[in-house]
């Protein structure tokens, strides 16, 4: 075993869980894991759980999609991306605690989701985690304001929604937030990523004339929001009631 072998055995690693946040540019949560020490991503499969959340095949197809185009990009940071299964989110705590324990990781890192499915994963993850002495951090991410935290002057929820807009006009404009620039490449790690499977058991193949619809990874996303922010977001307003118009 050489030095650099023995340092990387013994150097805490901090462990990225992507869930629908399959990107590397102003991420929160990697930018955190970066940060704070040598990083490892992962996501799990969880078909049963899709199942019961009535996901569609699609939908399913355009994540896997997703990964591949996302396990390239993390390559270029030299973090590699490792697929776990986990049936349903309440295999979740178990896969991840192995996970942790076979690659010395001291903390998880994550964007937070707000789904009620979604919270209590992520309650019963860190639970569990905590009792392993593992930290679990939540990080807030993809929304512009956190949930519950746009209120009245006397501390409630808004009851008329053009009320509601003007404060929330009235914030962006008093501060926009950053972007989080895509983190720098870490040493490469003694760690391989794994192969992207091209389906998951109990959804039907996608037609490739559905996958054209829906192109994947963030290059072919920030394409599309340029052309729109270019062509259609000024008619938007008129044209989106107008089902015969591709007005979204």
């Amino acid at each position: 075993m050489t030095t650099s072998d023995a340092v990387e055995k013994t150097v805490p690693r901090q462990l990225l869980w992507l869930r629908n946040d399959l990107r590397i540019q102003d991420n929160t949560a990697l930018a955190a894991a970066l940060a704070a020490g040598p990083t490892v991503a992962v996501f799990l499969l969880s078909p049963k759980q899709w199942l019961a959340h009535d996901d569609a095949a699609c939908k399913v197809d355009f994540w896997l999609r997703n990964l591949v185009e996302l396990q390239e990009s993390l390559a270029t940071l030299n973090v590699p991306l490792l697929i776990r299964y986990a049936a349903d989110w309440q295999q979740a705590p178990e896969v991840l605690a192995e996970l942790c324990l076979q690659l010395n990781i001291s903390a998880i890192h994550v964007n937070t989701e707000y789904g009620i499915h979604e919270s209590q994963r992520d309650l019963a993850v860190g639970a569990l985690l905590v009792d392993q002495g593992i930290l679990f951090h939540n990080h807030f991410d993809q929304l512009l304001f956190k949930p519950g935290s746009v209120l009245t002057q006397t501390g409630t929820y808004f009851k008329v929604f053009s009320q509601f807009k003007k404060i929330c006009y009235q914030r962006l404009y008093d501060y926009l937030p950053e972007t989080i620039a895509t983190p720098k490449a870490q040493a490469a790690l003694d760690i391989a990523s794994d192969a992207i499977p091209n389906a998951v058991a109990g959804f039907a193949a996608t037609d490739p004339s559905v996958q054209a619809l829906w192109p994947a990874g963030e290059q072919a996303a920030q394409q599309r929001l340029q052309t729109f922010a270019e062509q259609a977001i000024d008619d938007y307003l008129d044209q989106r009631d107008i089902p015969a118009l591709p007005g979204t």
